[in-house]
């Protein structure tokens, strides 16, 4: 990728404006921008955005003038978009798949798609950041935004993560695949991790118990982290012969653990931290997210509170109706109306698809305030869902994108079954042909 034209226009620039997008990989991508262009003396302007609609296309244009800036810089969005950008100075770092439009004169656009590379939105930020000055320190936040993004192991952000353990920025381990190394308590993370053919939390307790494991740690309950080398040995073994007693894959047990060295402890796990990320994200705490980039924990527990409670509740609901939404063979639509919040559609959609249901397609469907938010994500590796949202949204006046295996689009209110109708007619021709 090519970065000198975006770098002669950010020398000429004093300030400059970003706006990113809102989830784990966008907040990240605003994170390097920023304090790489801090560096070089720039003023700096940061606007989060869920999308880029015309409405917020336009506000974002009037600071730009209100404001005086010189130079706007959009990451992790804007090439989905190009026909509605301002005619003003624009970098684009982005990963998602661009409009089909001759790229205006006004605007630098470094796309990794455009060069048939894979790289995550941050990992665009960071390649850019480390091309301007030493900011070797920032390589963290590429790497929470690829696993953010579910890409850590793919394309370019593989050299990446080479390169942040070569600087010892990153450590990779062999452990458990569970969720919460460092910071959940064992037997939750255990309770939750499906490793265990046991019922609930005192069964677990018991389990570690029986394998002459103390969770208690200087007063508090001990995480995986906070086992001993032998105490690990213990519980991979007992969990390995529960499993055969139980006739499951004894195997299939391990995962890697992205532990950033330099992080404070409650964002030490990189799967931890891109997850905390999303949720200041989704309940809308931008300015909350940012300052927790720039090491200020104070809203950490609070706003993670107010997440867990939101999201049970909306897995909840889902859960008790699965059965009542309409389905074909490969798909589940989850037509959810005013009953979870838009924002956190796309993160129920995941966890229906890799924890409740045998459909190789899962769709939620929210209302948002200008409309319906859709949230789609595959386990079908002949379907793109980036081409299929975008042309079933085409069709009924909106606008769909995002990858091959997780797409988002907006419609209007009271097109919902057409949509779903259309969806299932693309799904069902693409597989045939």
């Amino acid at each position: 990728m090519d970065f000198s034209k975006a770098i002669e226009m950010i020398r000429k620039s004093n300030k400059i404006l970003i706006v990113s997008h809102y989830d784990c990989d966008g907040l990240c991508s605003a994170k390097i921008l920023s304090t790489a262009l801090k560096k070089e003396n720039k003023e700096i302007s940061v606007r989060i955005a869920k999308e880029l609609s015309k409405k917020i296309i336009e506000d974002i244009e009037e600071k730009f003038e209100k404001e005086n800036f010189d130079l706007m810089i959009f990451s992790d969005l804007g090439s989905s978009n190009l026909s509605l950008l301002p005619n003003k100075d624009i970098i684009i770092f982005d990963h998602h798949m661009p409009e089909k439009i001759e790229l205006p004169e006004n605007i630098v656009q470094i796309n990794p798609i455009v060069e048939n590379m894979e790289l995550c939105g941050a990992g665009v930020c960071y390649l850019f950041a480390s091309k301007i000055n030493n900011n070797q320190e920032l390589i963290d936040y590429a790497i929470v935004g690829a696993i953010g993004d579910n890409q850590a192991e793919i394309g370019e952000n593989r050299k990446i993560v080479l390169e942040a353990e070569k600087i010892k920025r990153l450590k990779i381990e062999k452990g458990l695949r569970l969720f919460g190394h460092i910071n959940r308590p064992l037997h939750y993370s255990l309770t939750y991790s499906k490793l265990l053919p046991l019922k609930d939390c005192s069964e677990v307790v018991q389990f570690i118990s029986d394998l002459k494991i103390n969770l208690n740690h200087s007063g508090k309950i001990k995480s995986y982290y906070d086992l001993s080398k032998e105490e690990k040995e213990r519980l991979f073994l007992g969990i390995i012969k529960e499993r055969i007693r139980n006739n499951l894959d004894p195997t299939n047990i391990f995962s890697d653990i992205y532990l950033l060295t330099k992080q404070p402890r409650e964002l030490m796990d990189a799967l931890e931290f891109s997850t905390i990320l999303n949720a200041f994200g989704r309940l809308e705490k931008f300015d909350e997210a940012l300052k927790l980039l720039d090491g200020n924990l104070e809203k950490l527990e609070e706003v993670m509170t107010i997440y867990k409670r939101k999201l049970a509740t909306y897995l909840s609901w889902t859960t008790e109706n699965i059965n009542n939404f309409q389905q074909t063979k490969n798909i589940l639509f989850i037509n959810a109306g005013e009953k979870i919040d838009e924002n956190m559609i796309g993160t129920i959609t995941s966890i229906i698809i890799n924890s409740c249901t045998n459909k190789k397609i899962v769709v939620g469907l929210a209302w948002a305030a200008d409309g319906v938010k859709i949230s789609a994500r595959s386990r079908m590796p002949e379907v793109d869902l980036n081409e299929v949202m975008n042309k079933v949204c085409e069709k009924l006046g909106g606008k769909g994108g995002g990858h091959k295996e997780a797409a988002g689009g907006k419609i209007e209110k009271g097109k919902e079954e057409k949509f779903i109708k259309l969806f299932a007619e693309e799904i069902k021709e693409t597989i045939f042909n």
